[in-house]
């Protein structure tokens, strides 16, 4: 008989639905409403601090979602804020993309400028312009707040609840945890698929055993767990996170033997050592652990290492197509061995997103034919069971 190994749950897990209507989900009547109930009112993360090295840094961050672009900028006094990238004489797009440093940005349509933190600072022909008060034509901030190294924005005009609030217990989790990695790669692509099947693909590893056969082929589980399951499964009000098993019995490959060598251990192997870990990672102290993975809902799901971390990000552009960004970050190589193992990593990550996305259009295109509309849900896809709950929550459906 093989060995089975029993997931531990954590939470309020009575009462999430096993059976669940995806027809539903995904059907176009139903976006809109998602948009203004959801994606307007929760906590979304943009970005890092990291992507802001110093004062003056910007980039820019276009989200479909709302068709809407925004500056973030790190000020002179060392302060993160977020603008609509907005001139506010006659509505230009005041940086076109991209990113970089600067003291100051001048729209390219008549030359007004604005300060790192949002300050009209001139307006060209100043003296045609009547009452015109500068005070009060400073670019338009979006609510954001910084918890460790990630930013986030809510969009509606007084958020309904604090960043704090809406992360719950996982708040205090991770100090420490993100500011030693630098980002190695990112990946982005438009998918036709709906934002549900999206972050359900990256929420339960009872697919990897099949899917990533190829690219990650004995990578979880080993003798001892042999259908992968979820050591540790935790269930917030509004997240969850779960802990991957890692294999004990790996055998490396050529490749994977070198990357060992010279670097740390990352995808595919795992040095299953979190003693010097948060307490947010690998929370059961878990011996064969992997990774874990957390989904921040609506719109971030992330894979946390020992020493790297992934990071995929979700925007619907309407009922059928969704904008996914994935993003891989690793310990800083100290020489050239260590960036070679990393780029191991980099090419595993790359790889194994392309097969998910292939599947994820796949499944789209057959449930909206409408012939199956409901699907089944095991105790190993309890994630994807609480993510459907936070929804109905937040559009106000009755269980």
């Amino acid at each position: 008989m093989s060995a089975t190994l029993e997931s531990h749950f954590r939470g309020a897990i009575e009462g999430l639905p096993s059976r669940v209507d995806v027809g539903r989900q995904i059907a176009p009547e139903r976006y809109a409403l998602e948009r203004e109930r959801i994606w307007r009112r929760a906590w979304l993360s943009i970005g890092h601090t990291q992507d802001l090295p110093q004062k003056g840094s910007y980039f820019v961050y276009d989200i479909p979602t709302f068709n809407m672009s925004l500056l973030v900028v790190r000020g002179q006094d060392d302060q993160v804020r977020v603008f609509h990238n907005i001139c506010r004489h006659r509505g230009n797009k005041l940086v076109r993309e991209g990113s970089g440093s600067r003291s100051h940005f001048t729209c390219n349509f008549h030359g007004w400028v604005f300060a790192a933190d949002g300050r009209l600072r001139e307006i060209t022909d100043e003296s045609e312009f009547e009452g015109c008060d500068k005070a009060k034509l400073g670019l338009i901030p979006v609510t954001s707040e910084v918890w460790n190294t990630l930013i986030f924005i809510n969009l509606e005009e007084k958020p309904h609840c604090t960043l704090r609030q809406w992360l719950g217990e996982l708040h205090g989790q991770y100090d420490g945890y993100f500011e030693p990695r630098e980002k190695v790669a990112a990946f982005k692509a438009v998918v036709a698929t709906n934002w549900h099947l999206a972050v359900n693909s990256f929420t339960e590893g009872y697919h990897t055993l099949y899917l990533h056969k190829s690219t990650a082929r004995d990578y979880q589980g080993g003798r001892s767990n042999p259908q992968r399951h979820r050591p540790h499964i935790e269930i917030f009000e509004r997240h969850h996170r779960y802990s991957a098993p890692g294999n004990p019995d790996k055998v490396f490959v050529a490749g994977e033997k070198i990357a060992a060598k010279y670097g740390r251990l990352m995808i595919p192997a795992f040095d299953f050592d979190s003693s010097e870990l948060p307490p947010g990672v690998n929370s059961a102290r878990h011996d064969k652990w992997a990774f874990d993975v957390i989904e921040f809902f609506p719109n971030v799901v992330m894979l946390h290492g020992n020493c790297w971390q992934n990071e995929i990000t979700y925007w619907p552009i309407d009922a059928g197509h969704t904008l996914i960004i994935n993003q891989a970050w690793a310990y800083k190589a100290k020489n050239l061995g260590e960036r070679l193992s990393r780029s191991y990593f980099r090419a595993r990550v790359r790889d194994v997103f392309r097969e998910d996305l292939n599947t994820l259009e796949a499944q789209q295109a057959a449930l909206s034919t409408g012939v199956m509309n409901e699907v089944v849900l095991s105790r190993q896809e309890m994630a994807l069971r609480h993510h459907y709950k936070v929804t109905q929550t937040m559009l106000g459906e009755a269980a």
